[in-house]
């Protein structure tokens, strides 16, 4: 089983914790780590920046990927922001079979057994 490492900076740590929980919620990562803050040094419109951002790593599905970007993109706050998807080279069975479990959506109750219209 594949699992990629999400590697993503982010400028805001409590806006950063709020993007990692919307992206559990919704299965498209299975957890994410929040390292503190650090310098990040690089050359941006022409000079050399320096921004205090927290590093994010995110442990997903090879699946979820587009989705994944997508949802970043659609969130985060810089134009063009880091997202490096790193493969991961060995993962131990039961983590990855963990990683792909918490990644899979909730199966929704079907019609009769407690579903859109209650018990049956």
């Amino acid at each position: 089983m594949k699992v990629d490492l999400v590697v993503v900076t982010h400028p805001d740590p409590e806006v950063a914790e709020r993007l990692v929980s919307n992206l559990v919620s919704k299965h498209l990562i299975a957890c994410g780590h929040i390292l503190p803050k650090g310098a990040s040094l690089f050359f941006w419109d022409g000079g050399l920046q320096r921004e205090e951002e927290v590093t994010l790593l995110l442990k997903t599905i090879p699946e979820n990927r587009s989705a994944l970007e997508q949802e970043i993109l659609r969130e985060h706050p810089y134009r063009v922001p880091e997202i490096l998807f790193l493969g991961a080279d060995y993962v131990t069975s039961g983590y990855a079979a963990w990683v792909r479990d918490a990644c899979a959506p909730a199966e929704e109750p079907k019609l009769g057994e407690g579903g859109l219209r209650g018990p049956a």
